[in-house]
């Protein structure tokens, strides 16, 4: 493990000195005693002590949101719209302040820092764009039916709830509510302890740009019990679920498990490309991202060129400072025991070592390489969400249709071959997001979120 170079932090009263207070922001507590205490992923210094929900936080935040839906679904659309103009505008002032923010409250390291203000900047004109294009669809003939405003509402879901994701923190949150609150709902979203400071930074920022009392609120559960209780209610009471790419499980331990992402490197790959994209997707954000590419398939005219690039790209990548993501304890623990796995199947190690992935609360990561010239047909057991490659070296396509049945919808293929050539060997792959030349992102676009409330 390297624990060298970690982000400087900030005193804790200049990060969140100024951070406010939830109530008044909708992050609704029932004055219990429990508190969720945050803590910086990097030093272990106290940030904050926000109040933790309870059961009966949901049902007031129900009611509150349904109350407020009833005003906000007959605001224009073009109101909407000028509300999150200001709320980008604000998040671009104070990018400062969200930057450390998500590198001690979430354990995100200084490359994917940057990587995810610049993602959730982009996002906000893509939703507005897409929210226009959906609207338009559903015009109403006459525009007193919508209480004289003229505005456009198309056919939704009137409370909404969404969850955040502890490797992508900002942008699930976004994801989760931005479609939902142009599209005239009202959304509820479950928070970890490492995404509440960004959360309420950002709720912070959206109530001060005209978001009205009650549309956007927020539950805070502290435990894996409470996690649980809170999801169920949340799933009961409200009327649909913002979708994700690849929905969370509300159990922290299943967390750590997933299908691998597939990444194909084919004959006429263009090899520097692929490695290019390679490297950041293994191991961008620690690899806990759902499109993270653990499971490489590299056909065998370009395997050796291929691994080797690969190895020293991974090495450069890994040695950079601003690269190092914390890695939580489980997720740890679990890479060590799928790399040991995967070694006992006959994969030799190419970079890294299993045992490195020690343990510790303030576990940095180091990426582990495995390479199998074949892979004999079992099923590729769940990969932990940790900085993991498997390299698998492949001679006919039916071993890629093969390897595809036991990876998750997050597909990526390098050639220089047309599509409309390769679309007949697109047959049993998983084309939920396909993408040539480029690796598998995480997330949904606005318009896929949008068409999937209505």
């Amino acid at each position: 493990m390297t624990s060298s170079s970690t982000p400087s932090a900030p005193p804790p009263a200049q990060l969140c000195a100024d951070l406010p207070d939830p109530t008044a922001l909708g992050l609704v507590t029932s004055g219990n005693d429990v508190c969720a205490l945050v803590a910086s992923a990097f030093t272990g210094r106290h940030l904050a002590t926000i109040p933790a929900s309870v059961p009966t936080d949901v049902h007031r935040a129900v009611g509150r949101a349904r109350t407020a839906q009833q005003r906000w679904h007959t605001v224009p659309l073009s109101r909407r719209i000028g509300i999150f103009r200001e709320l980008r505008a604000r998040f671009r002032a104070e990018r400062a302040v969200l930057f450390p923010a998500l590198v001690h409250g979430c354990g995100l390291g200084s490359l994917d820092t940057i990587t995810e203000l610049h993602t959730a900047d982009r996002y906000f004109p893509s939703c507005e764009a897409a929210a226009r294009a959906h609207l338009r669809r559903y015009r109403l003939p006459r525009p007193h039916l919508n209480g004289g405003s003229g505005a456009r509402c198309a056919p939704g879901h009137a409370v909404v709830t969404s969850c955040t994701d502890d490797a992508r923190p900002l942008m699930s949150l976004l994801e989760g509510a931005l479609p939902a609150l142009l599209g005239g709902s009202c959304v509820i979203t479950r928070l970890s302890a490492r995404t509440a400071v960004a959360a309420l930074r950002m709720a912070q920022h959206a109530r001060a740009a005209g978001l009205p009392d009650g549309v956007w609120q927020f539950v805070l559960p502290q435990g894996r019990t409470a996690t649980w209780a809170l999801h169920a209610l949340l799933a009961e009471h409200t009327d649909a679920r913002s979708p994700h790419c690849c929905p969370a499980t509300p159990r922290p331990e299943d967390e750590t498990l997933a299908a691998p992402g597939l990444l194909v490197v084919r004959h006429d790959a263009c090899v520097p490309a692929a490695v290019r994209a390679a490297v950041p997707s293994c191991f961008g954000r620690a690899g806990r991202t759902c499109a993270a590419a653990s499971l490489i398939a590299v056909h065998q005219s370009t395997w050796a060129s291929f691994e080797r690039a690969f190895t020293r790209a991974a090495l450069h990548y890994a040695a950079h400072p601003a690269s190092r993501t914390a890695l939580p304890v489980a997720n740890a623990e679990r890479g060590a025991a799928w790399a040991q796995a995967a070694r006992a199947c006959g994969a030799r190690p190419v970079l890294g070592s299993p045992q490195r992935f020690a343990p510790r609360p303030d576990a940095l990561w180091h990426p582990v390489v495995l390479a199998a010239s074949s892979w004999d047909g079992a099923p590729i057991p769940a990969v932990p969400r940790a900085p993991l490659a498997l390299l698998v070296r492949y001679t006919a396509w039916s071993e890629i249709l093969e390897l595809a049945r036991h990876t998750n919808r997050h597909l990526g293929m390098f050639t220089r071959t047309r599509s409309s050539q390769l679309q007949p060997q697109f047959a049993g792959l998983p084309d939920g997001h396909l993408t040539l030349n480029a690796a598998p992102r995480s997330g949904l676009s606005p318009r896929q979120a949008l068409d999937a409330l209505q």
